[in-house]
C-alpha cells in the first residue's frame, strides 16, 4: 500500500509538472519583474504552501536541464568535438553533456545571486543566499533552454537560426535580471543596467576561463 500510494504521488507531482511548467515558464518569460515579487512574497510562506501556483525554482531549473536533454537525444543533435580527456568527460557523452549543462547554468543562478547579496551588503548564509538564488533560478530558465536549443540548432551546420536564437536569449536573460533588480529595489535604469551587465560578463568570463583550463 505504501508502494502504490508513493505511485499515485509520483504519478499526480508528473501530471502536475506537465501543466505548471510550461505555465511557469511562461510567466518568467513575460514578467521577469513580477515573478521577483512573487517568489519574494511565497518564501515568506509556510513552507507547505509555497509555490502552490507554480513549479519552485531549484525544481523549474532541473526539469529545464531535462527538457533540453530530452530534445537534443529526440533530435539525435551530434555531440560537440572534444580532442581532449577532459573534454571527452564533460561534453563527449550524454551524461556528461548533462552534468556540464546544469553546473554551468547554476552557475549564473549563483554568481547572480552572490552578486545581489553583495551590492545589498548582505552577509552570505544559507538563511540570505535562499531568496535571491529561488529568484535567479527562476530567471535562469528561459535563458537555459533558449540558448541551448539555439546552440543546439547551430552545431551541427552552424545555421544562422541558431545563432540567432542563442543571442536573443542572451538578450532576454540580461534584460530579464535588469527587470527583476529594478522590481526588487529602487534602482534606476543606468545603475541597473550597469550592475546586472558586470555581474553577467564577469560569470561568463569565469566559466570561460575555467573551460579554458580544463579543455588546454
Amino acid at each position: 500500500m505504501r508502494l502504490l500510494r508513493s505511485l499515485e504521488e509520483f504519478l499526480y507531482e508528473l501530471v502536475g509538472w506537465l501543466v505548471f511548467y510550461p505555465r511557469t515558464f511562461w510567466r518568467i518569460l513575460r514578467h521577469p519583474g513580477a515573478i521577483a515579487r512573487y517568489t519574494r512574497i511565497e518564501l515568506t510562506q509556510e513552507s507547505e504552501r509555497q509555490f502552490e501556483e507554480t513549479i519552485s525554482p531549484v525544481l523549474m531549473l532541473v526539469l529545464s536541464v531535462i527538457l533540453v536533454h530530452a530534445f537534443e537525444l529526440a533530435m539525435k543533435i551530434p555531440l560537440p568535438p572534444n580532442p581532449s580527456a577532459v573534454g571527452q568527460i564533460l561534453f563527449g557523452s550524454e551524461q556528461g553533456l548533462l552534468l556540464t549543462r546544469s553546473a554551468a547554468f547554476s552557475v549564473f543562478a549563483l554568481g547572480a545571486a552572490l552578486g545581489t547579496l553583495h551590492q545589498n551588503r548582505r552577509a552570505i548564509t544559507r538563511t540570505t543566499l535562499r531568496e535571491p538564488f529561488s529568484i535567479q533560478a527562476f530567471l535562469v530558465c528561459p535563458f537555459l533552454v533558449l540558448f541551448s536549443a539555439g546552440e543546439m540548432l547551430a552545431r551541427p551546420t552552424g545555421a544562422w537560426v541558431g545563432h540567432v536564437l542563442a543571442g536573443g536569449a542572451v538578450a532576454w536573460y540580461v534584460m530579464a535580471r535588469v527587470i527583476a533588480y529594478r522590481a526588487l529595489n529602487q534602482a534606476g535604469w543606468l545603475r541597473s543596467i550597469g550592475l546586472v551587465l558586470v555581474s553577467f560578463l564577469t560569470t561568463v568570463v569565469l566559466l570561460l576561463l575555467t573551460l579554458y583550463f580544463l579543455l588546454m
